[in-house]
């Protein structure tokens, strides 16, 4: 477990963005979660000062579960709902039904 964040968070994986801008982190931790499965917890990093609205947002967008925040650690599930496509290496976003 990282050392710093909140002792009761439990994850599977653990993503540092580092000094990185959101916008910086959000791209490379799409590729990063392209690897996960569905469920799994991730420990999200990030120091960047707009991390709590951005990943709040990327978490709404994808249809994945913000657990907790404590800036800068974000605890996030990966929701059954992503489809693992490990033939072409991507992940389908699920689409909405009329």
């Amino acid at each position: 477990m990282h050392s710093s964040c909140p002792e009761h968070w439990e994850f599977d994986d653990e993503f540092d963005g580092g000094e990185e801008t959101c916008g910086r982190v959000i791209i490379n931790l799409h590729a990063y979660v392209k690897a996960l499965p569905p469920g799994t917890r991730l420990l999200l990093i990030s120091s960047d000062p707009a991390a709590p609205a951005e990943f709040a947002a990327w978490c709404r967008m994808t249809r994945n579960a913000l657990l907790d925040a404590a800036h800068p650690y974000y605890l996030i599930q990966l929701k059954p709902h992503l489809l693992n496509n490990p033939e072409e290496g991507e992940v389908t976003w699920p689409t909405r039904s009329a």
